[in-house]
């Protein structure tokens, strides 16, 4: 299990979880994601939750429920290599052979990826990933090994993961503000 703090500004906001649980040919994944937040008279929720299927280290299936805002999203992609079919409640139906995963940090070899689609509504992203170097991390009050990753384009995040090619940390501005996912393990985030 891989937990993370969300962090507005340095407040905590909210929490991710990733579930990692082994099948008899791959790994099941499923991600949980809950952020609060009141900024003067405006409250912001967002409550995602994802499934992702593993197979021989290929994605082949997500499925997805998510309230942004009040705003309900619920799509399904199913793959077969490279190619994937995506339909579902808020966003378009689509077919493609781009290779494409959804935005999912949660292991580094999406950094390997130029195209990506939201977890949210699907829609698409091109980008590009560059490694920035070895650094430490601090990871519940410790210095921690990591490669830090910078990814630009549609999407711009920074990226530290550890020796275990697992995220430990991403940054990134949302509205203006700086928001971050900081690995919590040994904590309970949802504190």
């Amino acid at each position: 299990m891989l937990n993370f703090r969300v962090l507005k500004d340095g407040e905590p906001i909210g929490y991710e979880t990733v579930e990692i649980a082994p099948t008899a040919n791959g790994q099941t994944v499923t991600i949980k994601t809950l952020t609060d937040l009141r900024v003067l008279f405006l409250k912001f929720h967002y409550d995602h939750q994802r499934t992702e299927q593993w197979q021989d280290g290929k994605l082949v299936s997500v499925e997805t429920t998510t309230n942004d805002d009040g705003t309900h999203y619920t799509w399904q992609a199913s793959y077969d290599e490279d190619c994937y079919a995506l339909a579902g409640k808020g966003v378009g139906k689509r077919d493609a052979c781009d290779a494409a995963w959804p935005l999912t940090l949660w292991h580094e070899d999406v950094t390997g990826k130029t195209d990506l689609f939201s977890v949210i509504n699907a829609e698409p992203y091109t980008v590009h990933t560059q490694r920035v170097g070895e650094e430490s991390v601090m990871v519940e009050s410790r210095e921690t090994p990591a490669v830090h990753y910078e990814m630009s384009g549609d999407v711009e995040r920074h990226l530290w993961y550890g020796t275990d090619g697992k995220l430990l940390k991403t940054s990134f501005k949302r509205k203006g503000y700086d928001i971050d996912f900081i690995r919590v393990d040994a904590i309970n985030p949802q504190q």
